[in-house]
Parts: structure tokens; sequence; C-alpha cells
């Protein structure tokens, strides 16, 4: 565990230690039947570690208010918004030509159209509720809502409403605030209910606050010059559905000044994401429970611009570091050792602007729980700073660069992963797998570690690569699962690769390893399990590769999708002096197990 993320879990801890709740009032009914939720407060942060994996619980994300979505007719104040003059009560509200000043807590409903105007929120330590019920926005140079000062607001989409908020000019400064979004809040904001929001921002950004962003439902459609979501200290996002277009990220959650804040945590919602820049972007920690994600970043894969390549040995694109070769005049770390105080060579991937285009991109640790990934990036699909877990989900990933990459330890513990198309499928400081289903195509390496050691515990994997099946620049250790490696055709590579001064055990589960022989590595002895290598002196054309014991009993199947002319074969039933027949293309090889 990195230096970084010790501290990390221990300001969480010491967070969670701390952390109390104040009851607030309690519920009214709306005029529509509807309970209208209190809100419970928790305080400043509204965060805690629930795990060792620093993992944070939904009802920590959200207070019943904004879950809640509803908004109490009687005692509103309703503004009607027109061109001709802006009408409404006037208690807790200021009119000033076409713009709306709100200078008291309560609920106020907005109708209407401003073809040049502006909502303000200045009410000092004060919670307003702005109610958009088919409101049509237009500021040209700054934000059509902008909170200057409150002590948190909540926007609530009107049920059956459709709602339109733009910008179409530079943004010009009106105060000390730099105004650079759509709608601006310099508090915690709030959007919730279950209508529709449509924001265009020609020069700047969507939706940002300076605290922390919620969206807790509704429909939103966002185009932007800039992110189109944006919290300083987090975005939390509970549901709905969302087709963000930015020309840099999607979502986008940072925080220079305080490395626990800065991070992302969506618990569900339907997602469409088409971003010049990161799909999902935090300064800190992502966490996903569960949703449907479709995601282009940087034009996708297609539009693959490797940086690193002439910095990083290994063949076009880069990647880690074959066996005995050197990254920057030195030699390999061995396991357990971190390059230049680092634990990992950075990925620096980016485009010709110096943009990142990674799917969903951490600083700190990422934690996937669940949901629907289809993430097609121009650079990683899936990248970390620090650790990945992946617990479950589905993911489908086509990329430039990495399917999924960490600096620090991947694990994966359960969910279906399916690399289309990559540079190298899977890779970390430290890799294991522990259960799952992987298929991986990738033009190098399919699974990769980086010094440390990779452990294949358990689940389904399937590997095509162009590079090394596995590269393991630490120990390589299988105790279970089943895998199946058509690795290269070239002597460049093998299929199983491992550090020099490293070694390669086999203790359970079933293996098939089909490949080169120019490079090919035998497991260690140690290993619990019988491993039978069998070079066959010549490469053989695609097809089926059976092994019968020697009463014509098949003990392994595999078709293999490339030529190849060593095959690599371990499963229980190998025993010890017996001997096996091996069929591949035809022909057939007798071979003893010792």
């Amino acid at each position: 565990m990195s230096y970084r993320r010790k501290k990390l879990l221990a300001l969480f801890f010491a967070m969670a230690l701390s952390m109390t709740a104040v009851a607030g009032c309690t519920g009214t009914k709306s005029s529509t039947g509807n309970v209208v939720s209190s809100e419970i407060e928790i305080n400043a942060e509204e965060t805690s570690a629930q795990s060792e994996a620093g993992t944070f619980s939904s009802a920590d994300m959200f207070t019943e208010r904004d879950l809640a979505g509803t908004y109490e007719e009687s005692g509103a104040v309703y503004v009607t918004l027109s061109d001709d003059g802006i009408t409404g009560e006037t208690d807790g509200v200021v009119i000033k030509g076409q713009t709306v000043i709100i200078t008291a807590e309560g609920t106020y409903i907005f109708s209407g159209t401003l073809s040049e105007g502006q909502i303000v929120v200045d009410a000092d330590n004060a919670k307003a509720q702005i109610v958009f019920d088919n409101v049509d926005i237009t500021c040209a140079s700054s934000a059509a809502v902008y909170v200057k000062s409150a002590e948190k607001v909540f926007v609530t989409l009107a049920e059956g409403s459709q709602n339109t908020l733009r910008n179409t000019d530079e943004y010009v400064a009106i105060d000390d605030n730099n105004i650079d979004a759509v709608i601006f809040a310099k508090s915690d904001l709030t959007l919730n209910g279950t209508g529709s929001l449509t924001i265009i921002s020609a020069e700047g950004h969507g939706i940002v606050s300076k605290d922390d962003l919620k969206i807790t439902g509704g429909t939103y459609d966002i185009t932007a010059a800039g992110h189109a979501l944006s919290g300083k200290d987090s975005v939390r996002i509970a549901d709905g559905t969302f087709i963000l277009t930015a020309e840099k990220d999607g979502i986008h959650a940072e925080n220079a000044d305080d490395e626990e804040k800065g991070y992302i945590y969506i618990a569900d919602g339907d997602f469409t994401i088409t971003s010049d820049g990161d799909g999902m972007d935090a300064s800190n920690i992502v966490q996903i429970e569960d949703g449907t994600l479709d995601i282009t970043a940087g034009g996708g894969s297609a539009n693959s611009l490797k940086t690193h390549e002439s910095d990083v040995p290994g063949g076009p694109g880069g990647g880690m570091p074959q066996n005995g070769e050197k990254l920057d005049g030195e030699s390999m770390p061995q396991m357990g050792e971190k390059p230049d105080g680092e634990n990992m060579p950075q990925d620096t991937t980016t485009d010709e602007s110096g943009t990142s285009t990674k799917g969903i991109k951490a600083g700190g640790g990422m934690y996937l729980n669940g949901g629907t990934y289809q993430i097609d990036s121009a650079d990683d699909s899936i990248h970390s700073n620090a650790n990945i877990t992946i617990a479950d989900g589905t993911y489908t990933l086509a990329t430039g660069d990495d399917g999924v990459h960490a600096d620090d330890a991947l694990i994966v513990n359960g969910g279906t992963i399916t690399v289309t198309e990559s540079y190298e499928g899977l890779e970390g400081l430290a890799v294991t797998i522990n259960d799952g289903t992987i298929d991986i195509t990738a033009s190098d390496d399919g699974i990769n570690t980086a010094g440390e050691k990779m452990e294949l515990n358990g689940g389904y994997i399937h590997i095509l690569a162009g590079g090394d099946g596995v590269d393991s620049n630490g120990d390589l250790t299988i105790n279970g699962g089943e895998i199946y490696i058509d690795g290269p055709s070239d002597n460049g590579n093998s299929a199983i690769d491992y550090g020099d001064r490293s070694s390669a055990y086999v203790n359970g589960g079933t293996l098939v390893a089909i490949g080169s022989s120019g490079m090919a590595e035998v497991m260690s002895d140690s290993s619990k399990q019988k491993v039978l290598m069998v070079k066959l002196g010549e490469q053989m054309e695609a097809g089926n590769v059976v092994l019968t014991d020697s009463e014509g009993n098949v003990i392994v199947s595999y078709t293999a999708l490339k030529t190849y002319d060593c095959v690599i074969i371990s499963t229980a039933e190998v025993e010890s002096g017996a001997t096996y027949t091996l069929t591949t293309s035809g022909t057939t090889t007798e071979v003893t197990a010792e």
C-alpha cells in the first residue's frame, strides 16, 4: 500500500470517528400529498470510511431531502419570468430588471422565459429551494443561475416540466467570483426532481459547485465547452438520466487544496457521455455502485495517440519493459522495489493538446462494485493513480492503450470484463484475480504487472495477445480458475512471461497457453500441480488442441485462434509419470508428465 493511500485511509477513519448526526425539522406534506422529507445533516464533509478499502456508503452521501425531489407548494413564492417584466411575490425576492435575486430561505417556483436574464441566490446561511416548472433562461455572458451566497441550494425539476438554461458568449466578470458555468454555485448544490433540464454552455461548463454537487433524479442533457458536471469537493449522483457532451471532462471533481476531497460517487443512473477529455475524472476516489455508463472519450480507441511510446521500451505504444530490458537506462526494479521512488512508471498518454482522454480516471483509489459499462477511449478505459478494485459489473472496453490500469494494485473479485481492443488489457504494479469472467484482446500483453506479483486464483480468463499473454515482472502464481491464452506467434514474446529473478507456480485450476517457443518459460518445480510443456518444432495452424489420456479420455480441448509451436497445459487430471497424447492440427505427440 502506498504512503499516500495509507495517509488517506487514516484521515478517512478519523473523519468516521468524529462524525455525528443532527436531527432536522420534521417532514411536511405538499399540496399533492407527497411527503417532503426533512434534511438530516451529517457533518460538513458528509463522508466516512466504511471499510479498510476506503469505500463510501450511500447513506453518507445523500440526505433525505437530497433524495426526496419534492417541494411544499403552500407558502412557496411564485415567480413568472417574461421579457416584458418579471412578476411575482416579493417575500424573499428582489427583482431588478431581468434579474431575480433570492435573499431569504424558502421555496421559489419559477416558470416562463427570459431571453437575457438571471436568477441569483444571495442568502447567507440559508437553504433555498428553486423549483423549475417549465423555464427557459438565456444569460449570454454569465450564469443563468448564480448562487453567490447560501448554506445550500436545491434545484428541483417539477414533474413533467421541460427546462432550458443557456450561455451563448464569453463569460464576463460581474463580481470577484470566476463565474464560468450556466449553473454556478459557491455553496453545496443539489439537483433533484423528475423533470428534465437542458443546458447549453457555449463558452464554459454546464453545472459547477465549489463545494459538493449532488444529483438525485431528473433528466439532464448538457452540452458544454468545458466540463459538463463539476464539483470541487465531490460529485455525488444517486440516480437520473444524463446525456453529457463536453469539450473537457464529462464529470469532473478536483480539489487541489484538500486531498481527501475531489471524489466521484455514483449509486445509480443512466449515463451517455461523449467527452474530448476524460469521461469521468476525480482527483481523489471514484466509487460506482451501479448504473449504465456509455462513455466515449477523446474520440475513442481509433483516435489513440501514445506519446509515451518513445520513452518505454517494448514496441509501438510502449507497455512495460520485457525481461532483461531497461527503463531509461536503469535495470528493471525487482519485486517490491519502486522506480525513481514511484509505485509505477506514469502513463502520460495525452492528445496533441495535452488533454487526458481516459474513460474513467481517479487520482486516488477506484472501487467499481457493479453496473454496466461500455467504454471507448483514446487512452486507458479505466485508470487509477493508486489501487483499483472491481467487485462486480459488466465491462466492454475498447481503448488505444490499457483496458484497466492501476499504478498500484489491481484486484478483480468478480464481474464480466471484455476488452475488445487494447494495447495491454489489464495492468498494475500487482494484479490479483479472484473471480470473474475476463476476455482480453491486446496488441501487446494481455495481463501485465510492473515489478510485483501476479496471482490468478479463480474465475475464467481468455487472452488473445500480440505480445506476452501474461507478463509478471515478479512472481506468477496460479491457484485456480480457467485460464486460456492465445499468445504470440513470433519468438519475441511468449504466452507466459515472468521476471528474471522470479518464479512461476501452478498450484491449481486449468491452464492452456498456446504461443511461440522462442521465449517460452517453464513453471517452477515447486508447483503443486503438474505442467506439460510441448515444443512442437514447427508452426501449427489455428485449430483444435486436444489432450487425451492413455485410455482416450479428453483431458483438455481448446480451439487455438493463432498459429503456434508451443503448448503449455496444466490441470488437476495430469498425473506424474502418466503418458498423454497431444493432438495439434491433426498431428499427434506423445507426452509424459514428469
